[in-house]
């Protein structure tokens, strides 16, 4: 029970969302953690939901003390002027009132001191949200990174909308749990951190086709909705744009031609919950007038309707859209009421039901089933956006969950590295063999002709049996390690046990030696890294950064301005990395729980911990030649394949540690042009 005794705090993002965390919430509490919801004190109700299910929760400013109160006053006379420089920056900001600008302020100032003290008294081990993309998932974010509590994000939605709000996906999450790809790649389009995203499928919907898929709940939910067993149902999904139309016009066209179904088929309309009630009624009352035997539906469970309905039209856009369609349902569309571009008929998932009282392709799939094509759209579709829909997404939620906790535990125990006795004054190049001849021979060629050391030698870690054989073609002094493993923090490991050298530069083959200037007297006892250039001396790797998502990149651009961080880079890799041997037994060696791509930076960050920053030096040179342990994707969250454990542990072991860079500006300038 990865989860046991941890207290995990929940941040719901929208009342008519909660569906999302509630299996989530169940699990947790099987596992033996506690999770405990927080909510805004605002105009919209986020705590409506907890109220119905009879969850208790707390408010932000519950947490409110004459000392928070004291703080704010003070924070809020600092910032004032801050804020004002600030306003002018960016012409966006300029689209505000000043009414707005001001409530914004003193609410957000007043939230984020009293989250800082509920963070103070309740000590959570996690946080949860839905996502950071408004002020108060902003909020946790900042304060969870300046506190060092994990802070896990899932998909709230179906991300069908252009929104700038996504570029802070991944801004503070140290995971970030999605549907599925085609999430993914929405959101790597608003620059978010690929390395921080993982996909474990909907946590709502697998449980919800279980609760209600099923032939028996089906009948069931007819009995209680009062619909007979052998009438069709056709289930209306009404987006919050047409949800708020009252115009009697509008709805006598779209119902027109519907009665042609009338003695068959049950026809029910599930309303946007975030619609005004009072809209709703009116529209309610006009239906019973212009169509009686419509059944219009406004707060009621939205799967018992999915589950029972034999055809879904969707009226714009709503998440229940997709969701449908994992129910096996078959899905008719019209575009959003203010344009012409259909989204769902557009990617081929539905059928059009446009104009407005177009019923002929729903009438012909009634009668004569749905159309291959279609069905074929649909089948790739899901796979695309639902990871997987085997009732497994809150198990890997949980798993994923566990993992950082295990991380920041210390349950997972690195193993004692075992070197042989240095000699002093030799230095050790380790070079894995990979499994490509040409980019093996070319580094160890790169390093006969271009090494100038007195006393060196090369220590090659075999993980491939079909590498053994272009071994006696290297000349010098050459060690041979056998490893079975092909991840390259192991095999950097193994190389360096064997080593004899009381300094080791550790290169990745396919990376060429051509100038190391400096190098050996700058890994005495000390981190050191050299420029990559491509074979066309193009920046690879130019030292490594960590952007606003506090996600490590290579740096690739040249002609800096003197003051920029990149310039002069904190941290060094890209496929050649140095260190003395005593350092490297001080921090462990390289972390074997950790991405390939990760190692690097991962060790560059416990050399600085132990008083050693790593040196970036520009007057050496690396080439590469030829790319090898090209990075695993490693999003899927999967129990045959643990790859994506690698990627969440470094994230996990660096909670609150971990660089950003804060100019948000300069990071999403191209998305913030208006």
């Amino acid at each position: 029970m990865k989860l046991k005794h941890k207290k995990i705090a929940c941040f719901l993002a929208l009342p008519h969302h909660t569906r999302f965390f509630i299996p989530l919430r169940e699990e947790i509490k099987r596992e033996g953690g506690e999770i405990s919801f927080i909510v805004p004190l605002s105009d919209y109700p986020f705590e409506r939901d907890l109220i119905k299910r009879n969850l208790s929760f707390r408010y932000f400013t519950d947490y409110m003390t004459e000392h928070v109160r004291r703080k704010v006053q003070e924070a809020h006379i600092a910032l004032a002027d801050i804020w004002k420089e600030t306003v002018y920056k960016w012409d966006g900001f300029g689209r505000w009132s000043l009414f707005k600008q001001g409530w914004f302020f003193d609410s957000l100032v007043e939230e984020y001191f009293c989250m800082e003290k509920y963070i103070e008294v309740e000590k959570p081990d996690m946080f949860i949200a839905h996502h950071e993309c408004n002020r108060w998932g902003q909020i946790i974010g900042d304060l969870a990174r300046k506190k060092g509590v994990p802070f896990v994000t899932f998909q709230e939605g179906d991300y069908y909308n252009d929104y700038i709000g996504f570029v802070v996906h991944t801004e503070y999450s140290d995971v970030d749990l999605l549907w599925g790809n085609k999430t993914k790649e929405v959101l790597k389009e608003y620059q978010c951190s690929d390395d921080k995203m993982f996909l474990i499928g909907n946590t709502h919907i697998d449980s919800a086709i279980k609760t209600y898929g099923c032939s028996e709940a089906v009948l069931k939910l007819k009995k209680e909705l009062s619909i007979p067993h052998d009438k069709k149902v056709i289930l209306f999904l009404v987006d919050i744009k047409y949800g708020g139309i009252a115009d009697r016009e509008v709805w006598t066209q779209f119902l027109k031609g519907l009665d042609q179904l009338g003695q068959e088929a049950v026809l029910l309309f599930k309303w946007h919950p975030s619609v005004f009630q009072g809209a709703y009624e009116k529209i309610e009352a006009m239906f019973k007038e212009i169509f009686p035997s419509a059944v219009l539906y406004y707060m009621y469970d939205p799967y018992k309707l999915i589950a029972v309905s034999d055809y879904c039209v969707t009226l714009g856009k709503t998440t229940l859209a997709v969701e449908a369609l994992a129910f096996g349902k078959p899905l008719f569309a019209l575009p959003t009421s203010d344009t012409l571009d259909d989204y769902y008929v557009n990617m081929g998932i539905a059928q059009t039901a446009f104009p407005p009282g177009n019923w002929s392709n729903l009438l012909n799939t009634v009668r004569n089933g749905v159309p291959p094509e279609v069905t074929e759209k649909v089948d790739q579709y899901l796979k695309e956006y639902f990871y997987k829909l085997d009732g497994k997404s809150v198990e890997r939620a949980i798993e994923v969950m566990g993992t950082i906790f295990d991380t920041r535990s210390g349950r997972i125990k690195p193993k004692r590295l075992k070197l042989t006795e240095a000699i002093a004054g030799r230095i050790s190049v380790i070079v894995p063999s990979g499994s490509d001849p040409e980019a093996l021979l070319a580094t160890m060629t790169s390093l006969a002709e271009k090494v100038q050391w007195s006393d060196w030698e090369v220590v090659i870690v075999v993980n491939d049996e079909e590498m053994k054989k272009f071994l006696p073609a290297l000349s010098g002094d050459v060690r041979i390690v056998e490893a079975k493993e092909d991840r390259l923090p192991f095999l950097y490991n193994r190389g360096a046990e064997q080593a004899t050298g009381d300094r080791l530069v550790f290169m990745k083959p396919g990376v060429l030696y051509l100038k190391g200037d400096g190098l050996s007297d700058a890994i005495r006892d000390g981190v050191a890294g050299v420029p990559i250039r491509n074979v066309d001396m193009t920046p690879y790797c130019l030292g490594i950064a960590f952007d606003f998502n506090a996600a490590p990149y290579r740096v690739t651009t040249e002609g800096l301005a003197p003051n920029d961080r990149r310039q002069n880079p904190e941290f060094v890799g890209g496929g050649m990395i140095g260190v003395g041997r005593a350092l490297f037994e001080l921090i462990g060696g390289f972390d074997e729980g950790i991405a390939d791509h990760l190692s690097e930076v991962d060790f560059c960050l416990s050399a600085r911990e132990k008083d050693h920053p790593p040196r970036y030096l520009p007057e050496c040179l690396g080439v590469l030649f030829k790319e090898t342990f090209t990075p695993i994707s490693g999003d899927e969250v999967s129990d045959s394949d643990e790859s994506w454990k690698r990627r969440v542990r470094f994230f996990a072991k660096w909670v609150g540690r971990l660089p950003k860079d804060e100019n948000f500006i300069h990071f999403a300038k191209e998305l913030l042009k208006v």
